[in-house]
């Protein structure tokens, strides 16, 4: 078997891991991390706001760091933090969060018209859900409206953005706008038929009256407010149930592999109709379903947990374009998330890495839903040309399978490609948080 579709250039090696739900986030935007403890060390990383972090050593003015991907270094204490709100909707509850520790309770009121619903546009009076930050805060509002205080949240968020851009809501350059500032940790286009001043304020935190926001008394909100600073992390999820559902670290796995299993009812061909430029919608643009090559199976199965490389490839592309010097002359919604040379730029800082060589010991480490590329031996400039997800069946060796769509002609299956002489692993990669990813 011999692989020779140039999309397929996938995923750079890493070696570190981090926990599943790290609680440290950066609270300032292109946050410079530093190969050691100063000023002026050099530069290895630029990281957005708002971005998961685990911090390994903590000192008085210096904090080293694991990023997601492994990445490690140093960042300046005040630009992390581990206080954060989390807001459940059907519970009526706001919490001030220390880690995974609450450390203040606080009675919340919604809008009575759709207290439950996840905002969609304007008007629709619900609340939104996903994790946002602070982006403006007002010590002295209109106390008729607001009550003692008012706390701006981050909405349209990105997952707002997109699904905007999708509906005809909003135009590419609106969106284009949204993800600069939430990528920058600014306040977002309040303009816009996806609504606006979404808001933790005062007024009264009993009996449902807003229209969409977050509602406190006002003594709960001042507290709250003197503990909050611009840039905190807020999450707002639909009800205590929804908040653990997603805390779930095997829950995007589960359903990467079902997407990945879907595919094998009916598998798509390799064809040269696959490997052509396509010209397809954004965002959620797909080239015909019956045809794929290597990078598509992956696209498709990671759709099925709401995760869209398109977007979040072009997105990573616009804000942090000197990554993609090297593969993006110019951004293509159409092509770029199908080069896996792209892909690998991406994974590179956004995906957890793991242990690379396979055999009976440590064939546990490949848990069924991760991700894992190979090197198929082809003198192409590259030993990343082969993609594909770990099965949860096993070969007759014991060792897991993997649901890939191999070479021209070939259809999507599960092939017997960990433990043998060919093709060599070379990457393995497995997705963090869904709020990393789909929001």
């Amino acid at each position: 078997m011999r692989l020779t579709c140039s999309l397929c250039l996938v995923f750079s090696l890493l070696s570190l891991s981090v926990p599943a739900n790290a609680y440290d986030y950066t609270i300032r935007a292109k946050q410079k991390l530093r190969a050691g403890p100063g000023a002026r060390q050099r530069v290895v990383q630029i990281l957005d706001h708002n971005q998961t972090i685990t911090v390994l050593e903590r000192g008085t003015r210096w904090l080293k760091i694991r990023t997601v991907a492994g990445k490690e270094g140093y960042l300046p204490s005040f630009s992390v933090s581990d206080l954060w709100v989390k807001a459940l909707k059907k519970e009526r509850k706001l919490f001030l969060m220390q880690g995974s520790k609450a450390i203040k309770s606080y009675s919340m009121a919604l809008s009575k018209a759709n207290p439950l619903g996840d905002k969609r546009r304007l008007g629709d009076s619900a609340t939104p859900e996903g994790r946002f930050y602070i982006s403006e805060m007002d010590r002295a509002p209109k106390a008729e409206r607001y009550g003692a205080r008012s706390m701006r949240l981050s909405y349209p968020h990105l997952g707002a953005a997109r699904r905007g851009l999708a509906k005809g809501l909003i135009k590419y350059s609106t969106y284009k706008g949204i993800v600069r500032a939430i990528k920058n940790g600014r306040t977002p286009n309040q303009r816009t038929k996806l609504g606006s001043s979404i808001r933790i304020h005062g007024g009264g935190g009993s009996g449902d009256w807003t229209l969409g926001c977050l509602a406190l008394n006002d003594a709960d909100v001042t507290e709250l407010f003197s503990r909050a600073k611009v840039g905190m992390r807020v999450e707002i999820y639909k009800s205590a149930r929804a908040a653990e559902e997603i805390k779930d670290a095997g829950r995007i796995a589960r359903g990467v592999l079902e997407g990945a299993k879907m595919q094998l009812k009916d598998p798509a061909l390799y064809s040269r109709k696959a490997m052509s430029l396509l010209r397809i919608d954004f965002p959620l643009g797909d080239i015909p379903q019956g045809h794929a090559v290597c990078t598509d199976i992956v696209i498709r199965a990671l759709r099925r947990v709401q995760i869209d490389l398109q977007a979040l490839v072009h997105e990573d592309v616009l804000t942090h374009p000197k990554r993609y010097r090297r593969q993006v002359r110019r951004p293509n919604t159409h092509i770029d998330h199908r080069r896996a040379r792209t892909l690998q730029v991406w994974l590179k800082h956004h995906s957890r890495s793991l242990a690379i060589p396979i055999s009976k010991e440590n064939q546990k480490h490949y848990q069924a839903g991760d991700i894992v590329t190979m090197d198929t031996g082809i003198a192409n400039g590259t030993i990343y040309d082969h993609i594909g997800i770990v099965d949860s069946r096993k070969s007759e060796k014991g060792m897991p399978l993997v649901i890939n769509i191999w070479t021209t002609g070939y259809r999507t299956q599960s092939m017997e490609l960990l433990g043998t002489d060919y093709p060599t692993i070379v990457g393995h990669f497995r997705l963090t948080h869904p709020f990393d990813y789909s929001l």
